[in-house]
């Protein structure tokens, strides 16, 4: 009786295990129908929404291939998107839904077309600025060139007035000539002579340089080949002196209407040696001489005071020096010592020129060697930041 009992509660168990799933699995069928029917549903939508985008994206690539050939364009990237991305994709639907909500509506086609005329209107008007300035280029080139030749032309004439390498042939002493020009022609220039014993050496700075110091100097060669071809005057401060009145005379500054500009004028430094005695004549206008007997400098000094006009007017002084073999002389302008260069950008000043002067002569070079010791020296101080500011003349000769 326990047993059948038992029996009877399993069979019990499993009739209602039974009818649980029976009843679990009605509910669960019921719920499949409702969940197909709404897919069905949904799919049908879908299938209706996808034939609208469809031609939905049709009409919008057609408006955008029209307003492609009038000049306006949609982004290249979405174009090639909305017709390679695949169309079942959400990113693509909701991209080709932007395009047709952001259709350019026809009052901006008009204004995109105005603005393009405008930009073509003033693209006409810049070109024509552009060929206006390249007539102007062309022509300023022209004439760069022009007044370059006549510059170079006028070089040559310069070079012609200087003393040529026959007169310094004559010259019974080793010499050199370092001559820069600033701008193709120089303000300062130098004259050399021979009468019989006696040699006539002059180094002149004029004021300015380029074109106007040109001129000056082409004055001062004529004035000395005047005063010194005559043969009467041969005292360097009397050949100061009359360079003075001449320029004065020239430039009209003796009127006592005009008022007086010391940037008319020159500074120089003449030396007459007598190849006999060695006796050394000097004088200076503004301009010193440096003479180097067994590496030490002994300097002559000018007179301060330039030739032409100046409110503070001297009269110019005669310096004289007995001179031995192998002593050097150095004549120059201030061209080397006010150049700017160094490190600091600094002047190259009297100092440093006057110890370069020293180290070069203690090494007993030919003279012409010595030339190129102090060019490649003021390449260095100049480097390729500073360029030249002025004339450089130096002349050295060695008894």
């Amino acid at each position: 009786m326990q047993i059948d009992s038992i029996h009877i509660v399993l069979l019990s168990v499993i009739a209602l295990f039974f009818l649980l799933s029976l009843f679990l699995f009605s509910k669960l069928k019921g719920k499949n129908k409702w969940a197909d029917k709404r897919i069905n549903k949904i799919a049908l939508n879908f299938k209706k929404e996808k034939l609208y985008l469809d031609k939905e994206i049709k009409r919008q690539n057609y408006l955008i291939s029209e307003y492609k050939q009038k000049g306006s364009f949609v982004s290249e990237n979405n174009s090639h998107a909305s017709l390679n991305i695949n169309q079942q994709n959400p990113e693509f639907i909701k991209l080709q839904k932007n395009i047709a909500e952001n259709a350019v509506s026809e009052s901006e086609k008009q204004k995109f077309s105005d603005k393009n005329k405008k930009l073509w209107e003033l693209s006409l008007a810049i070109h024509k600025e552009k060929e206006k300035i390249d007539e102007i280029k062309n022509e300023i080139e022209h004439r760069h060139n022009e007044v370059t030749k006549s510059i170079n032309y006028a070089q040559r004439i310069q070079k012609a007035l200087l003393p040529s390498e026959d007169v310094f042939k004559q010259c019974p002493y080793e010499y050199f000539v370092l001559w820069k020009p600033r701008d193709i022609v120089s303000g300062d220039f130098y004259w050399l002579k021979q009468f019989e014993q006696l040699t006539i050496v002059v180094v002149a700075d004029c004021t300015g340089h380029g074109v106007p110091g040109a001129f000056m100097s082409v004055l001062g060669i004529s004035f000395l080949n005047d005063i010194l071809s005559k043969g009467n005057t041969f005292k360097a401060n009397e050949v100061l002196e009359k360079m003075r009145m001449l320029v004065k005379s020239s430039f009209h500054q003796q009127d006592s209407g005009r008022k007086v500009k010391a940037s008319d004028g020159m500074d120089m430094a003449i030396c007459i040696i007598n190849n006999k005695t060695l006796e050394l004549d000097f004088a200076g206008a503004n301009n010193p001489l440096y003479i180097i007997r067994n590496n030490e400098l002994t300097t002559l000094k000018a007179t301060r005071s330039p030739i032409g006009s100046h409110p503070f007017e001297k009269p110019f002084e005669s310096q004289t020096f007995t001179l031995q073999k192998d002593d050097q002389l150095y004549m120059f302008s201030d061209g080397f010592i006010d150049q700017f260069g160094g490190q600091r950008g600094r002047k190259f000043l009297k100092k440093n020129f006057q110890r370069l002067l020293l180290h070069i002569t203690k090494e007993q070079l030919p003279m012409e060697e010595e030339k190129e010791i102090l060019s490649i020296a003021m390449k260095e101080w100049q480097g390729n930041k500073y360029k030249q500011i002025d004339d450089i003349l130096i002349l050295g000769l060695r008894i």
